[in-house]
């Protein structure tokens, strides 16, 4: 019983699934609708269906073992993978005019995928952990009560990860700070009025 709750945590968790979610809800909850539509269109194609069809592909190929990357050496070829879309989507978002608050975002969530990246030269942190509790700081934002509620989801992802000897503590408490540490400067940025949404 504890597995398939664990197996079901850390699907919903999963960075891509989270992550998008979180991308079109403070889209929708935050921007005019043409530019919510126009970021939630960026981020499916330029971050999740590419890494969906990467890591597919890589799976195929034999080079990743699983489509969570969840070797250590194999994410040492993710994460530039990863880092270009992303440097790619910041670049987006800044030349076709979004407001400031979301080319900051991008760009605090791309300086924590570097430093994750940079991390797993020596430990593989936890993406689950980290993008999860980066997600649920953000939702605090907009609700206190879907902020919470992520928050505790970000605390089951982070159990699964656990349960499911996908990453030891080690690994999981520091995607954990990370995530929570750019949460936090991204939260701040959302409630700073130095940079509006509009």
């Amino acid at each position: 019983m504890k597995q398939k709750i664990a197996w079901f945590l850390t699907i919903i968790g999963h960075p891509l699934i989270l992550g998008t979610t979180y991308v079109l809800v403070m889209g929708m909850a935050n921007l005019p609708k043409d530019k919510a539509c126009l970021l939630s269109i960026l981020v499916l194609g330029l971050i999740t269906f590419p890494i969906i069809i990467h890591n597919l592909r890589k799976i195929k190929k034999g080079s990743y073992t699983n489509f969570d990357v969840s070797d250590q050496n194999q994410r040492k070829g993710f994460y530039p993978f990863a880092v270009l879309l992303f440097l790619i989507l910041l670049f987006a978002c800044y030349f076709l005019n979004f407001p400031k608050t979301v080319v900051v975002n991008t760009l605090i969530f791309f300086m924590m995928l570097l430093l994750l990246a940079l991390v797993n030269l020596k430990i593989k942190a936890s993406l689950h952990a980290a993008i999860s509790f980066f997600a649920g700081m953000g939702f605090l934002s907009i609700s206190c009560s879907i902020g919470i509620l992520v928050l505790i989801l970000a605390m089951g992802t982070t159990w699964s990860r656990l349960e499911l000897k996908k990453h030891s503590r080690i690994e999981v408490l520091t995607g954990m700070m990370a995530g929570l540490l750019f949460g936090i400067i991204s939260f701040k940025l959302l409630q700073s009025p130095i940079f509006p949404y509009t």
